[in-house]
């Protein structure tokens, strides 16, 4: 029942049917979701520990909303750990099935214009290559900065117009310099493709700021 809260509240928060700053408290989450009070709990715990809640106040949670200094971070923190993972995939010429999977999704959704499908499958790819190197270290490490990173990606790409088509061929570059051995070329493709995101990601947080200042009042 706990796994199945999560993956609804997860979708909902991707999605944005939950506000950034909207609170979740165990007893909305109960009676919404028709779940027992420690089922809610342990599905906010879970999903607080995946940086897509944050617990605020008197202990309620709510949706963080990203600020360029979170959002540059998270680039900063996933680049080390991503391209330890490739050049490793790399140097064996391994591409992971997950990893070809998602990317197949993420053709198919980009097709379709389904942003949130896209950003999911996009999260998967990279999750993927991650738990392809058999490090339950690196795993970790990597885990506790993806939850935030799909939140923002998933915010941003809800009101620019993101080429999601574009967007997969970048991840498909990364696939295909692995599975042509060729870590240097590989890393080239990881960080054409996070740097691409954290700018698009950093430029909407500025187009907020200036347009929150211009407003009257």
């Amino acid at each position: 029942m706990t796994d199945s809260l999560c993956e609804v509240l997860r979708k909902h928060i991707i999605a944005g049917d939950v506000a950034p700053g909207q609170r979740l408290s165990e007893t909305w989450v109960a009676e919404r979701f028709d779940v027992a009070r420690p089922t809610a709990k342990a599905s906010i715990d879970r999903l607080a520990g995946e940086g897509l809640l944050r617990r605020g106040r008197y202990k309620s949670a709510l949706v963080p909303k990203l600020s360029a200094d979170d959002i540059a971070d998270l680039y900063f923190s996933r680049e080390p750990i991503e391209s330890s993972a490739i050049r490793a995939l790399a140097a064996k010429s391994e591409v992971p099935a997950d990893a070809e999977r998602a990317l197949k999704l993420m053709t198919v959704t980009a097709t379709m214009g389904e942003h949130s499908e896209h950003t999911e499958a996009d999260i998967a790819l990279h999750k993927a290559l991650v738990a392809a190197v058999g490090s339950p270290r690196l795993r970790r490490m990597h885990d506790t900065v993806m939850g935030e990173s799909q939140l923002c990606i998933a915010q941003v790409r809800a009101k620019v117009g993101v080429d999601l088509v574009e967007l997969t061929d970048r991840h498909g570059a990364i696939l295909d310099a692995i599975r042509a051995g060729d870590p240097d070329g590989a890393v080239v493709a990881l960080q054409r493709d996070l740097h691409g995101c954290r700018d698009a990601l950093l430029a909407d947080v500025a187009r907020a700021e200036a347009g929150a200042t211009a407003a009257p009042g």
